[in-house]
């Protein structure tokens, strides 16, 4: 219902920019344009009666803006009726996430099914055979997956007023945007392929073989090589300055 509201509202508000920007190309609308402007626009009459005086539009970007405004609440009100008619699909998106990316890879110790399938593995970052704790699992949740984002739409769609709604989730957005955008860049540009979610968390994922032993690419070595060469110049440091 709203979905189909919402398209409605759009279509209007694309179909009566497009006829205004074309017929006031001349800077001029015409009676006979004004009509047909009013008869394809039924929904915005009022706003244009406003601003059609003896035959011409006495302030042609106030009226675009009040347009722009007359849309930009309706959407915030559909965006709002929306949301609580998601409620439950937001709890059970929540329960999927946190049960399948946090209890079942505390389970698993670190496979999902799809990283089970592709010889993957969530581990400790200092010690692959240390257990990765389940805070480990739900910091890496939260940043990859975007569960705040759905708590803040489940709980505040309940509490906020429209308009703050519609405010606090769209910061909320934003930021999970940015950190997914951060979280893809460090893993394409940083050696070692680790993202945000890994250093806050202290993990890596690792590769192994059918034999169940890790496999180090080139980046792994090249790491290690660089620590062995850090390694043997604090020791020659050391033992310079003795």
């Amino acid at each position: 219902k709203y979905y189909s509201e919402y398209s409605n509202l759009y279509n209007n508000y694309l179909n009566v920019r497009v006829d205004l920007n074309n017929l006031y190309n001349d800077n001029v609308i015409t009676l006979e344009e004004y009509e047909l402007l009013i008869e394809d626009n039924s929904n915005y009459s009022n706003i244009i009666n406003k601003y059609y005086v003896n035959e011409k539009i006495e302030d042609y970007d106030k009226l675009v803006s009040e347009i722009d405004k007359d849309y930009n609440d309706k959407y915030v009100d559909l965006y709002y009726k929306i949301d609580k008619n998601m409620i439950i699909y937001f709890i059970i998106y929540l329960i999927v996430i946190f049960s399948y990316f946090v209890i079942f890879n505390v389970i698993t110790e670190g496979q999902t099914l799809g990283k089970k399938l592709t010889r993957l593995k969530i581990v400790n970052n200092n010690d692959k055979d240390k257990k990765v704790l389940w805070w480990g699992y739900l910091i890496r949740t939260l940043i990859l997956y975007q569960p705040v984002y759905y708590l803040v739409r489940l709980v505040g769609v309940n509490i906020f007023s429209v308009d703050f709604y519609y405010v606090i989730t769209n910061i909320v957005y934003n930021i999970c945007m940015f950190l997914e955008v951060l979280v893809i860049i460090m893993i394409g540009f940083k050696l070692d392929g680790r993202g945000i979610h890994d250093i806050l968390a202290n993990t890596r994922v690792i590769l192994y073989d059918k034999n169940g032993n890790e496999v180090q690419d080139k980046f792994d070595l090249l790491i290690a090589k660089r620590r062995n060469e850090l390694k043997n110049k604090k020791i020659i440091d050391e033992e310079s300055s003795k």
